[in-house]
């Protein structure tokens, strides 16, 4: 990368950052920051080049400010998006409109959301709801319903989501709104299996299914075959797996829908994998990758297709082409801000490095604990981590270390109450001891 003004060296995003305080009001600044970072040519070409991680990419403050007026227009934007959904709310409170002003707060909620700020929006679907509840008509408490549930899933509040989507299903099925009970069966499912509770999960996609085959919803049916098939996965139960699998895939071809296809073939990438099918894997995540492509853009999906190649690669012994697919994911994960995405990716940086012997391979795991700190809302992520850390640890030899990055996931998940990943952290700890 050239220097900038004067010659000068570009400022390095890990010392660009520590200049910048830890306030929720400057999140913009610091997406910005790091979408604009570039690696050094000079090192990208040196023999640290393969070690490069975000932190180690720079920054030129000229181009920072050029990219301020688009970025100060923007949020001034989306202010007045807010301020205009509040004066929407005020008049219709004015009209007497409840059902209005609920609207108009859930569509604040929901601006809110597609930017990121996820506890902001949780507050305006608390309000909202707070409007809604008195009313007659109860399809905006059914909405708001809806929405808090999302955000509470996003943040990892499982519990909270079961309860707005248990809430928002008894007024579905009062009104008789199947579309609705739907959708709540289906998020239901998925805050059970995201407490692997698997047989709440399993009653949950199985309810859902039945009112979808009932309502003829060909994508309703296709997304909840996907989710038990996800499920049986997680239980060890391929060849149930890939029975519903099947059945998603020819619904959602039936209706065309390009992002649910990228979905369901990214799942049956993973079964592929998993069987043993390694070349029916591959060609199955290329064609998910080609499908995400035609549907709008979901960085966050492709991303996840590339990470489970890569780990495919990985496992078949494929580390050029693994590392290759790490470095395209880890483009789009840094042009996006997708932090929990690049925390997955430096994580297997690591482990790549690792099934290598190659010990500077710490580097990755350790930009992957930095950047997972600044995800408070999932200490669950940074506990991946550590196990990751741990294992590649105890392959180098460095036994007391790798015990102390086990012993502090084991921590976190006991925490979290999280009984699946404590028996694999004590499994692996076990055979340490051995």
């Amino acid at each position: 990368m050239s220097g900038g003004a004067g010659g000068l060296a570009p400022v390095r995003v890990e010392r660009a950052l520590g200049l910048l305080p830890d306030l929720e009001v400057l999140n913009p600044l610091r997406a910005l920051l790091v979408s604009i970072s570039r690696p050094d040519e000079r090192t990208m070409w040196s023999s640290s080049g393969p070690y490069l991680t975000l932190g180690k990419r720079g920054v030129q403050p000229e181009e920072l400010r050029r990219h301020l007026p688009p970025l100060l227009h923007s949020i001034a934007g989306h202010m007045r998006g807010l301020y205009d959904a509040y004066a929407e709310a005020l008049e219709c409170q004015q009209r007497s409109d409840g059902a209005g002003a609920a609207a108009a707060l859930v569509k604040a909620g929901r601006s809110e959301e597609k930017v990121g700020r996820l506890a902001q929006a949780l507050t305006w679907y608390e309000t909202a709801l707070a409007i809604a509840e008195g009313l007659q008509d109860r399809r905006p408490e059914l909405g708001a319903l809806r929405s808090l549930g999302e955000v509470c899933l996003a943040l990892g509040r499982y519990t909270e989501a079961a309860r707005h989507f248990q809430r928002s299903l008894a007024i579905s099925e009062a009104e008789f709104d199947q579309a609705s009970a739907i959708i709540a069966c289906d998020r239901l499912g998925d805050a059970a299996l995201a407490q692997s509770e698997w047989a709440g999960a399993e009653a949950w996609y199985g309810r859902g299914l039945r009112l979808a085959e009932g309502a003829r919803d060909a994508r309703g049916i296709g997304r909840l075959e996907r989710s038990l098939a996800m499920l049986a996965r997680k239980q060890g139960d391929l060849t149930t797996a890939d029975i519903h699998l099947r059945r998603a895939r020819a619904l959602v071809e039936s209706v065309g829908a390009a992002d649910a296809m990228a979905q369901v073939l990214n799942g049956q990438g993973q079964l592929d994998a998993q069987l043993g099918r390694h070349s029916a894997a591959y060609a199955t995540y290329r064609e998910a990758l080609a499908w995400a492509q035609r549907a709008p853009r979901d960085a966050g999906l492709e991303v996840s297709i590339r990470l489970n190649l890569a780990e495919l690669q990985l496992e078949t012994g494929r580390f050029l082409e693994a590392e290759a697919e790490l470095r395209r994911a880890e483009q789009v994960a840094i042009a996006e801000n997708l932090t929990s995405r690049l925390v997955q990716i430096y994580t297997l940086m690591g482990k790549l490095r690792g099934q290598q012997l190659d010990d500077t391979g710490f580097v990755f795991f350790e930009q992957a604990i930095e950047l997972s700190r600044a995800l408070e809302r999932s200490p669950a992520i940074s506990a991946r981590v550590y196990v990751e850390y741990g294992l590649f640890k105890n392959q180098l030899g460095q036994h007391e270390e790798a015990r102390g990055y086990l012993e502090r996931a084991r921590e976190i998940f006991e925490s979290l109450g999280e009984a699946p990943d404590v028996e694999r952290v004590e499994s692996e700890l076990q055979r340490m001891s051995a």
